[in-house]
């Protein structure tokens, strides 16, 4: 499977949206609103598609909508599934309770079911990299047979925890369809832009499946998980070097869908449809001011 091919499809209406950049909603910017809130919010906002976690998922079922209806709710508002998460249960199937692989196999029935064309994944316990190459390959697989490629997520405080090492874990796996997942924050506070030069330049530009746009506080907090979860900032109202970021990933011929990201205690106390016109707009300013252009997935070079 071309690593390309989801993020073509998702970039395909970017003309008819507001600015011109065709961007994702994902599911955790909004991780207290119900499905049709979700759905109308990120329309009303601009945004062209949504990102779905399993917990809520399972929620809209609990609801009493068949994957059917919740694929006609994101209809209606003109959007599209684009990302599914979170598989995070693959390393070794004898480490996880039969919940947690439950877990992992429903978000890959998700993106059969919703035609999702990206399946988030990461990995915070610690096995030997043949065993993380061979679960990852087997996720592959199936997500394969779901229409799907698999975003490997690097975090700083994970056993994957910088871009080098998720491309060593993919590569391994010998999966066509995986790919890397770059979330700003985690660019920033794994200092992805010091790994070594040579190292970055390693990883092809086709296969880096998302981008995920957020920012970070001035300082680190001395639990990253904490903050990663509780305190990211919008777009352009923090402290990451997002538009090097995004210049230098642009450099290097990356093409990957933008999605946003802003997991913050304080957005969700707000109403949800100005956190996703927040989202929407703080996005916008930093794509623009970065130099991507609008209609068009990004730039082709050569380099790092």
């Amino acid at each position: 499977m071309d690593i390309g091919a989801p993020g073509d499809r998702e970039t395909i209406r970017a003309t008819g949206t507001r600015g011109g950049y065709s961007l994702t909603l994902s599911d955790l910017t909004l991780r207290t609103a119900d499905l049709r809130t979700r759905c109308a919010a990120a329309a009303t906002a601009g945004f062209t598609g949504i990102g779905l976690s399993v917990e809520h998922y399972r929620a809209a079922l609990e609801d009493r909508l068949s994957p059917a209806a919740i694929s006609g709710v994101v209809a209606e508002h003109g959007l599209e599934v684009n990302e599914v998460e979170l598989a995070a249960h693959w390393g070794d199937p004898a480490a996880y309770s039969e919940d947690e692989l439950d877990s992992d196999r429903t978000v890959v029935r998700m993106a059969a079911e919703l035609g999702a064309g990206r399946i988030h994944t990461t990995m915070s316990q610690h096995f030997p990299l043949d065993t993380l190459a061979r679960g990852l390959r087997e996720l592959c697989r199936r997500a394969a047979d779901a229409g799907a490629v698999v975003a490997l997520e690097y975090m700083p405080y994970a056993a994957i925890d910088s871009a080098t090492r998720a491309w060593q874990v993919i590569e391994a796996s010998g999966a066509d369809n995986a790919g890397l997942l770059i979330d700003a924050w985690h660019w920033q506070r794994a200092h992805t832009a010091d790994e070594p030069e040579s190292a970055l330049r390693a990883i092809p530009a086709a296969r880096v499946a998302a981008i995920q746009l957020c920012d970070t506080l001035p300082e680190p907090l001395p639990d990253l998980r904490r903050e990663a979860l509780h305190c990211r900032q919008l777009p352009g109202h923090g402290a990451a070097a997002l538009i090097p970021m995004l210049r230098r990933l642009a450099r290097h011929g990356v093409r990957a869908p933008i999605a946003v990201e802003v997991v913050s205690d304080e957005l969700d106390a707000q109403d949800p449809y100005l956190t996703a016109q927040q989202a929407y707009a703080s996005s916008r300013t930093v794509l623009h001011d970065s130099g991507r252009p609008s209609g068009e997935p990004g730039f082709r070079d050569a380099h790092w």
